[in-house]
């Protein structure tokens, strides 16, 4: 017997699972089911966030139901809103046809892309001269959509906003 012969003999001994050309074969179909497992159970936990603004689907496009817009351009309501990102301070002045000023106000500022990163602020009136204050819950940083509604959702302004946020007015009128 040959030394070549005894290392096949060798390796023939060997059990299944000590074969390297085993594992070799294997070892990407043993990654791709991992990998695949591991991405079907973020799809399934995590949540891809909801889309912030009054569109609706219709057969294959979205479309902007525009009724609140329209209800703020024939009040002329319009918002100037002071942003201090540092101290977090939001003070707002609102003007227009009104008949009464609501008791508070919403603000929703809106990431783009993230829903973690949103914040819905109550304004607070202060006083009779449509004077709003709130304050931020966490500093923002990038674009943002600002959404404001009174409490009975009758009109909204909006506005796309980009930084940099410090003292800065910010002009929120109906998009005509």
């Amino acid at each position: 017997m040959t030394a070549n012969d005894m290392t096949d003999d060798i390796q023939a001994a060997k059990p299944w699972y000590k074969q390297p050309w085993l594992w070799f074969i294997l070892t990407p179909l043993i990654a791709v089911f991992i990998y695949g497992f591991t991405f079907l159970y973020l799809s399934i936990v995590t949540m891809d966030g909801v889309v912030k603004d009054d569109y609706y689907r219709n057969v294959r496009s979205y479309e902007v139901n525009s009724e609140k817009n329209l209800a703020a351009i024939e009040k002329n309501i319009s918002a100037t809103l002071n942003l201090d990102d540092v101290t977090g301070d939001l003070m707002l002045k609102l003007s227009g046809n009104l008949t009464e000023l609501p008791p508070y106000l919403t603000l929703g500022i809106v990431h783009p892309t993230h829903q973690k990163y949103d914040q819905s602020i109550t304004l607070k009136s202060v006083g009779s001269q449509g004077l709003f204050s709130g304050s931020l819950s966490s500093p923002i940083s990038g674009k943002r959509y600002l959404y404001l509604t009174p409490p009975t959702e009758t009109w909204s302004l909006r506005i796309e906003v980009h930084p940099p946020y410090e003292q800065r007015l910010i002009e929120l009128t109906p998009s005509k």
